[in-house]
């Protein structure tokens, strides 16, 4: 049996078909192996209020949740009624979540330890787990759109984590790529822009660095009405300074920031959800 969040929610071999009971799946599994109250599904799958039938008609979903849980419909299965609700067992091995949580672990050890090689293979193999943004395909209410948010984030964490890597490793040419397209599919994600900017700065392009900087700036500047953070300022200083000292060549057609080249994209694990930057931004003075 397999469990899956990083994505579409998933059980594997047959996924229930019912949107509201994908719900309770869903609740279940990012609680997994804690208690689940019944109050808090009713909050999840009617946040406008539950009807009168709310308890029987939970009732329903948890007892056809059983019987796809339990294998061959003998035996006891993974879901128990624990008051004040339920509780899903899940075994090592079944949920993609805590496969990514063990991964994403080694990854920032061995990022710590300065094995930056072996950071950026396992947190490769901890990115492969997603298929799209967390929890998608199921009905969200509160606990699960929290859930989802806090999912996405950890993904671009890791992400983050493994350019950082093969940044590290001198792997600058073919990063760049996979930085151009995430810097315009996420304008205001400081960290993808400061990575970009080292990775053309680290290629010799510091022409291409002082524009992405420029389109993240107006970014920040038109969407959240602020200025750069500190570290993608003191980059553009730096590449600011590099650029100053090349010598005048004659001009050069590059390609535009944003363009890729064909198979320049690294596996990712799906697209990535369109979030904002999860830290504070600085006003604007």
């Amino acid at each position: 049996m397999r469990f899956r969040v990083l994505g579409p929610v998933c059980l594997e071999p047959r996924t229930p078909s019912a949107p509201k009971q994908r719900a309770v799946l869903a609740t279940l599994l990012v609680r997994a192996g804690a208690v689940v109250p019944a109050g808090a599904l009713f909050d999840e799958l009617w946040p406008d209020g539950p009807p009168r039938t709310a308890a029987t008609t939970l009732q329903v979903y948890v007892s056809h949740l059983r019987k796809a849980l339990t294998q061959g419909g003998h035996g006891r299965g993974p879901l128990e009624t624990r008051p004040p609700g339920y509780l899903l067992r899940v075994e090592p091995g079944e949920l993609d979540l805590r496969r990514f949580d063990e991964l994403f672990s080694r990854g920032r050890a061995a990022f710590g330890a300065c094995d930056f090689a072996a950071a950026s293979e396992v947190l490769t193999e901890a990115l492969a787990l997603w298929s799209g943004p967390a929890l998608s395909g199921v009905p969200q209410g509160e606990v699960l759109t929290a859930a989802a948010v806090r999912l996405d984030e950890l993904r671009f964490e890791a992400l983050e984590l493994r350019i950082e890597a093969d940044l590290r490793l001198g792997r600058h040419h073919e990063v760049t790529g996979e930085l151009m397209e995430l810097a315009r599919a996420h304008p205001l994600r400081e960290q993808l822009h400061c990575q970009l900017m080292e990775a053309l700065r680290r290629a010799g392009r510091t022409t291409d660095a002082l524009r992405a900087y420029r389109a993240v700036h107006r970014s920040l500047h038109d969407e959240l009405g602020v200025t750069p953070g500190p570290a993608l300022m003191r980059l553009h200083a730096r590449v600011l300074s590099a650029h100053a000292s090349e010598p005048v060549t004659a001009a050069v057609v590059a390609a535009p920031i944003g363009r890729l080249r064909a198979g320049s994209r690294r596996a990712s694990g799906g697209p990535l959800p369109d979030v904002r930057a999860s830290r504070a931004h600085r006003r604007s003075s």
